[in-house]
């Protein structure tokens, strides 16, 4: 099961154009465990599955079944991350832009950070 989902997850990612390196940094996994979970080395847990789930843009219940896991969502999977398609979408957009577009979208997301705590 551990390598038919890191077939699954791996198409998952290329449908998005989600690099490791993006789903790590969206997900805050460090990216050593996506490379694992994508290489079939290490199980997918349900912690995983919360952490990785929005920025794939698929509900966590659904990422859970793919994964062999859960088959009914717990109250606390029905809740949605604040936000997850639309971080999920940043994080696809952000994912395919140069180095000095990517560099200005941080800059503008730390600039929108500090208007909203002024």
């Amino acid at each position: 099961m551990t390598q038919r989902f890191a077939d699954i997850l791996q198409g998952l990612m290329d449908n998005r154009g989600l690099s490791p390196r993006a789903v790590s940094r969206a997900s805050a996994r460090a990216e050593s465990t996506i490379l694992q979970l994508l290489h079939g080395s290490v199980p997918p847990s349900p912690e995983m599955m919360k952490d990785i789930a929005p920025v794939l843009r698929i509900s966590e219940a659904d990422l859970l079944v793919i994964a062999g896991l859960a088959s009914t969502p717990t109250a606390s999977t029905l809740r949605p991350y604040r936000n997850s398609a639309e971080i999920g979408e940043l994080v696809s957009i952000a994912s395919s832009l140069s180095d000095g577009r990517f560099r200005r979208l941080i800059d503008v997301a730390h600039n929108l950070k500090s208007e909203d705590h002024n």
